[in-house]
């Protein structure tokens, strides 16, 4: 009994992590550098990504709610391919970590927008998404 009463909290728990979830989450064929205090994590996989923040595969496990920087770029070669950001852990599991994203350049934001609009099945669904509010600190090119 104590055992179902466990699942059923954690399933909760777990639903009600995803329903904060207000953005469409892309997968995404790309990877991310990580800057982590003193660590650096070069050319890590990305899960999916989204307008708010980003799933990174691998083992983080050390790493708990501590801020970061990161690069994300694409596979494919272009002239804009990567942008930055700050932000910070915010889900850390066996798979690998979810950051939040709490600042970025407009042209990175701007950039963002795109490869998820162009990445997206319905790229509508992510031009709806636009926040009015934006989700972090925006600052000058």
């Amino acid at each position: 009994m104590v055992k179902n009463i466990i699942n059923s909290a954690t399933q909760i728990m777990i639903m009600n992590f995803i329903n904060r979830r207000k953005f469409h989450r892309i997968n995404f064929d790309g990877f991310v550098s990580i800057e982590i205090g003193d660590h650096y994590y070069d050319c890590c996989q990305i899960k999916d990504l989204s307008l708010t923040g980003i799933f990174v595969l691998g083992n983080f496990q050390q790493h708990h709610t501590k801020n970061c920087l990161v690069r994300i770029f694409h596979k494919e070669k272009s002239g804009n391919n990567s942008l930055f950001a700050s932000g910070y852990i915010v889900w850390n599991s066996d798979e690998g970590i979810g950051l939040k994203f709490t600042k970025m350049t407009l042209a990175n934001y701007i950039l963002l927008q795109e490869t998820l609009s162009k990445k997206a099945e319905e790229p509508v669904t992510i031009l709806q998404e636009f926040p009015d509010n934006y989700p972090f600190e925006i600052h000058g090119i």
